[in-house]
């Protein structure tokens, strides 16, 4: 069916190794014929380019249990031969790929392997270039597979002034993308090889404003860049600092002088990433710049897929732990990334929590930005997306708030910072008209209470508050948490689980009793009976079966 089709041989030499004996032999037949053989180079390179590709392969994994045996591997060879490039413009093209393990001999030894394979590039581009000059050279790299910009890489290394003079400035400010990542590789090179002198001697005559940008960009990340910035461009430094692709991992010093270019320029989430390099460095860091690069990302027009939030995390975690951070600061950032603290990276909103724990009017507000208030009854028709985002976030921050009011470093609870907390938080609320659902999610934080001194499992004066006649809404709430604090879980088709959770409320409600708590005491049993309910469903499941 493929014929001489080009295209489809190409495709069917990437099955040779799954072909029957019979259609294996008309394959390298067809590919041994004359008309195969007369076409030209150019058009029977990619059909040489898979064979090369599957020999090697195959050659190179020879103990695996999917590889053709020798004989037949050795007919392939001998096809590959008769197709293989004469020209060097064709013959060395294979070898500049973006798969560089694919063109390795052997297997192990990597990096001797990726040493072999650099020579035979250098030698390919130096044969290149002996035999047609550089305009060869660039027609080369416009034909090769990769984009990486190898050819201009291996032949910076052999490079003199008068090929600088063909490929600079002209090709700096090209459009070609193959020929950016050349002219890109060469440069590096070049640098790589002659050092800053090269850079700096350079003929620079004849280049316009945007040459020197471009130029720029393709050198180093660092310092002695950014020097060469001032220097050469003067007031139009911005178009260096908007374009350049930053590498924190090549400056080696004074990432704060890029990161206030960042900023200053509009990039903070380049700036970000900078920081972040200088934090797990354990270098020191300018609060101020790392407050202003994360407030400022969140109004960025840079891609989203430049903000990194493992490095946002992280950042926010050194500024939880830095006690010359101003605490105001730290409240905004962790207000404006709170969906970024829910404990994935092992970070919690801990200076909010805290504002939550001491500072009850703030625990209120954020009550009224969710709730409508009892006094009212006019619905708040089409919020804003602004006012949305805001509820969602103090609705995220009071569901996952985890530091009770008065609850000290060393785990203890203070019950007079406790006591005046919440009474504080009545007058409020009563006033406004959301007691009920502040009482609900005040509930829900208070199962994390510590256990009392004299042996109670729970604080005595959290359990007065639990128990009181008029916080039968907290108690909902302490039971809602109770609940939820399990999560998704797998259930046991025997309903043992559930059964231990039931006995262990039961006893905790026969604790509390025996204190004098019997609100609250109504409340545990309703969550063993609650469990028991679970257990006796999962026993009943229809999807479980006995034996």
């Amino acid at each position: 069916m493929a014929n001489y089709d080009l295209t489809k041989l190409s495709e069917l030499i990437n099955h040779f190794n799954n072909l029957p004996k019979p259609s294996f032999d008309k394959l390298i037949e067809v590919l041994s014929s004359d008309a195969i053989s007369g076409f030209s180079e150019d058009k029977r390179l990619h059909l040489w380019d898979r064979l090369k590709k599957l020999t090697t392969k195959h050659r190179r994994f020879s103990d695996a249990v999917w590889v053709l045996s020798d004989e037949l591997l050795s007919s392939i060879e001998t096809v590959a031969n008769k197709l293989a490039p004469t020209t060097p413009f064709y013959l060395y093209q294979h070898l500049f790929s973006n798969r560089d393990f694919d063109l390795y001999e052997e297997k192990g030894h990597w990096e001797e392997q990726q040493k072999k394979l650099n020579e035979r590039r250098q030698k390919a581009v130096e044969e290149i270039l002996k035999l047609g000059g550089i305009e060869s050279v660039i027609q080369f790299a416009e034909a090769a597979e990769s984009v990486l910009g190898q050819v201009g890489h291996f032949l910076g290394r052999i490079a003199n002034e008068e090929i600088d003079r063909v490929l600079i400035p002209k090709y700096l400010e090209t459009e070609n993308h193959k020929l950016s990542s050349f002219i890109k590789g060469y440069i590096w090179s070049r640098y790589y090889t002659n050092g800053w002198s090269w850079a700096d001697e350079l003929d620079k005559s004849g280049w316009a404003d945007g040459h020197f940008s471009q130029f720029l960009r393709y050198l180093p990340f660092a310092i002695e860049t950014w020097d060469r910035v001032e220097k050469w461009l003067a007031n139009l430094q911005g178009d260096y600092w908007l374009k350049i692709n930053v590498n924190p991992y090549q400056a080696d010093n004074a990432l704060d002088i890029a990161i206030e270019k960042l900023i200053e320029h509009k990039r903070p989430n380049a700036a970000i990433n900078c920081l972040e390099r200088m934090r797990s460095d354990k270098q020191p860091i300018n609060l101020d710049l790392c407050v202003k690069a994360l407030i400022d990302a969140l109004s960025s027009s840079e891609p989203s897929s430049s903000m990194d939030p493992y490095h946002v995390v992280e950042l926010i975690k050194m500024l939880q732990e830095t006690p010359e951070v101003n605490p105001d600061d730290l409240f905004r950032v962790e207000w404006a990334y709170l969906p970024f603290l829910d404990g994935h990276y092992e970070a919690t909103p801990k200076s909010l929590e805290n504002r939550l724990a001491n500072d009850p009017e703030f625990f209120c507000k954020l009550i009224r930005l969710i709730y409508r208030s009892k006094n009212s009854n006019i619905a708040t028709n089409n919020p804003s997306e602004k006012t949305q985002a805001i509820a969602t976030n103090a609705y995220q921050l009071l569901d996952e708030w985890r530091t009770l009011p008065g609850m000290q470093e060393d785990g203890s609870l203070n019950d007079f910072h406790f006591s005046t907390w919440l009474y504080r938080v009545k007058e409020i609320c009563m006033e406004s008209g959301h007691l009920e659902v502040a009482f609900i999610h005040i509930g829900q934080v208070l199962i994390h209470c510590p256990p009392d001194t004299n042996g109670l499992w729970i604080n005595q004066t959290v359990a007065d508050a639990l128990n009181a006649r008029d916080a039968e809404d907290m108690r909902d709430g302490f039971h809602t948490g109770i609940y939820n604090s399990l999560g998704a879980r797998f259930v046991d088709p025997t309903g043992k689980p559930e059964l231990e959770l039931a006995e262990q409320y039961r006893q905790k409600a026969e604790q509390v009793e025996n204190a004098g708590y019997q609100r609250f005491a109504v409340t545990l049993r309703s969550l063993s009976e609650s469990y028991e309910r679970d257990a006796q469903r999962a026993r009943q499941s229809d999807w479980f079966e006995e034996g």
